[in-house]
């Protein structure tokens, strides 16, 4: 299989980069100050498996569905911020980079988190 024809999922090295990139992003996450709040009440072991299950999906990975709490729902008490939404974005970035992933797959990536901004973000 050519690397054209490969999804993003495949591109990142398949479920163990995935889950490993999810574990240190919120490892991350909870010493946030800006974001560690949002989490507090949260279970997080169920957080990170319908996380890496959601990634897995919206990376490509045909073999994976999300099954969790539908986005708006989940999100829409919390009161996110643009600001929170970015810097989410930018520890995903950071450790994706820490992994040696090549520019263009992070940047796809981004690319994908970013179109559910407006099902997250409520606190305009």
């Amino acid at each position: 299989m050519d690397n054209q024809k490969k999804c993003l999922f495949e591109k990142f090295g398949g479920d163990q980069q995935v889950s490993e990139l999810i574990d240190q992003f919120y490892y991350k996450v909870l010493f946030d100050k800006l974001l560690r709040d949002k989490f507090l009440k949260a279970d997080m072991s169920r957080v990170r498996y319908q996380q890496k299950r959601f990634f897995a999906q919206m990376m490509g990975d045909s073999n994976t569905q999300y099954t969790g709490r539908d986005l708006i729902e989940v999100h829409k008490n919390l009161n996110i911020t643009n600001q929170q939404f970015d810097k989410f974005k930018t520890h995903l970035k950071n450790i994706a980079l820490d992994m040696e992933i090549p520019n263009l797959d992070i940047e796809e990536l981004l690319q994908h988190v970013e179109k559910h901004r407006n099902l997250i973000v409520f606190q305009k």
